[in-house]
């Protein structure tokens, strides 16, 4: 797929963008007088190139460049420059420990680190283990002795300009450059970065925008962290076209920020999406049966034939600020029941699937014709293969094209076992339809396999188990017994929807795990018996989880045990 010269770095889409558009808005934020602020594209481009300038006015050009942080327009924009020439891009996750950033930073030979409040605080506690020239720059207006603040670094940059310093506006971009390092693991151990250059980036969001239809009218709400690629694309996906990205610097904020910024496009996980959805369930169940009818799709041909939105989907439309015109939905598996439901409240879901390693979409299903189950088909100009394939069509998928990532960061075993003749091993297992659209199994590294050589794929029992009313959550995993792999969960009850459904204001443990158990047998009842679930363990706590609410699959502690 050929990319047009002038679009072929983010740097290029955003000159071309001001250049066309430059009052229009790029970034929205609240101020702290809670009023609404923004950047537009002029403004923005400007304060990337004052940013640049000073950055290689400091001999920092061409260097890593790490960001940790909330999401925030300051996180964007030191982001921004970087990608815009700079140098490397390099998005930590601030949930990292102050050893982990220490390690990070020396091993991508981080040069530049901004950080905001809570990240300058980690840094503080592993100073003398941070790299000697690393200069630390303060974002979100926080000042600190042993930093410059990005301010301080916006008006030097700007003077050098005006004194005639053109040497970033001037700087020639190698689209194959690694433009961004993103980890995909935060441990001190053996972190892999993904290497992804302009080339990658700019092929995704090229073949995003023939799949997703986004337009210059668009704002989307930055929910997810900005140092995982999902949110990251979708951010450079808006800005590409003309959109507007607002910040929400934090889950707690979702809701009150939906109805602030008033999205068109949100872009979430199945976990947050699933919650909303309980919690919208809920209060259709009080709009009477009518109303609960219609919502569940039970009268469609109504809803297809008259408007009814504003009679049915009134509240449920303005929780998200009003003008949501499309949910997006990766990073795991959704219940397909979710996505039914919110088309029909008149909010199409577009689910899809990819991997950092592929900038990071691989598998998208059309914004005009969105399904809800299967992620869909390669994005045009990505070839995708199901190797190894049994006997009922699942297989490792494998993806080859122009998102396919450089390599892994100073890992050459790591990149040669994933890479191979240009076809990237994705470590997922999938299928295709009668349709061609593609559904996900799960990873190949978490399958179970018992005795009698039988697959057991944990993500498939846990969508059953999800959905299940009195279960919050799950993690299947294998339990080695008498020489034999059998199927074992953990689950996370419900506490307030097993005392209603039990009648009661308090509840037991004794009356938990009996609940819970009625429910395994339930699905157990309609699973073959090689998958039947035999052990369950009841946690009084969330399952661990990563940035993107993807489950931590770690093994339990044996007295939890409420075994079958």
């Amino acid at each position: 797929m050929e990319i047009a010269k002038d679009a072929a770095t983010l740097r290029a889409r955003l000159e071309r963008r001001a250049a066309k558009t430059p009052l229009k808005p790029a970034i929205l934020f609240r101020t702290d007088e809670n009023s609404l602020s923004r950047w537009t594209y002029r403004a923005l481009l400007d304060r990337i190139r004052a940013l640049g300038t000073a950055l290689l006015k400091r001999d920092c050009g061409g260097k890593a460049m790490a960001i940790l942080g909330r999401n925030s327009p300051d996180w964007a924009l030191a982001y921004l420059t970087v990608c815009c020439g700079a140098g490397v891009a390099v998005p930590l996750d601030r949930q990292l420990l102050p050893e982990e950033i220490a390690f990070t930073c020396k091993f991508a030979d981080v040069r530049v680190l901004f950080a905001d409040r809570e990240g300058l605080e980690k840094l503080a506690q592993v100073r003398r283990r941070l790299p000697k020239k690393l200069l630390i720059v303060a974002l979100d207006g926080t000042e600190d002795a042993h930093a410059v603040s990005l301010e301080s670094l916006l008006q030097e940059g700007a003077a050098a300009m005006d004194a005639g310093d053109d040497r970033f506006l001037n700087l020639e971009i190698d689209p194959q450059r690694c433009t961004v390092l993103f980890f995909t693991s935060g441990t001190t151990d053996k972190p892999k970065g993904v290497m992804l250059s302009d080339e990658n980036l700019c092929f995704a969001l090229h073949a995003l925008r023939q799949r997703v239809k986004v337009l210059a009218d668009d704002t989307t709400l930055c929910v997810l962290p900005l140092h995982h690629a999902y949110q990251n694309i979708c951010m450079l996906l808006l800005l590409s076209v003309g959109g507007a990205v607002a910040f929400c610097p934090g889950l707690r904020h979702v809701s009150a920020d939906l109805k602030f910024f008033q999205p068109t496009v949100f872009v979430t996980v199945p976990l947050m999406l699933e919650k909303m959805h309980k919690r919208i369930l809920a209060q259709l169940e009080k709009q009477g049966r009518f109303k609960r009818s219609l919502a569940s799709g039970r009268m469609s041909f109504l809803t297809a034939r008259f408007d009814l939105k504003k009679y049915v989907y009134a509240l449920i439309h303005e929780a998200f600020g009003g003008r949501l015109r499309m949910i997006v939905v990766g990073a795991a598996a959704l219940d397909p029941s979710v996505a039914r439901d919110f088309s029909s409240f008149g909010i199409p879901v577009v689910l899809g699937y990819g991997l950092t390693e592929c900038a990071p979409v691989v598998l998208c299903n059309s914004s005009d014709a969105p399904k809800p189950d299967g992620v869909g088909t390669p994005l045009d100009g990505l070839q995708v293969i199901l190797d190894d394939a049994d006997d009922s069509g699942v297989g490792e998928l494998c993806v080859r094209g122009g998102s396919v990532m450089l390599g892994y960061y100073k890992n050459k075993k790591a990149t040669a076992a994933v890479l191979k003749d240009g076809w990237l091993r994705t470590g997922d297992l999938a299928y295709r339809d009668d349709d061609g659209d593609y559904h996900i199994t799960g990873r190949k590294k978490n399958i179970i396999v018992t005795k009698t050589g039988e697959n057991v794929y944990p993500e498939e029992l846990e969508s059953y188990l999800n959905r299940e009313p009195l279960v919050l959550e799950s993690l299947i995993f294998g339990e080695e017994t008498a020489g034999d792999a059998v199927v074992a969960v953990q689950v996370v009850p419900d506490e307030d929807a097993i005392k209603a459904h039990l009648g009661k204001d308090k509840v037991t443990n004794e009356e938990v795990q009996g609940v819970i158990r009625d429910v395994i047998r339930r699905v157990n009842r309609r699973l073959p018996s090689y998958k039947s679930i035999r052990s369950v363990f009841i946690r009084d706590k969330a399952i661990e989880k990563t940035s993107t609410q993807k489950p931590k699959r770690t093994p339990p502690v044996r007295d939890e045990t409420a075994d079958e």
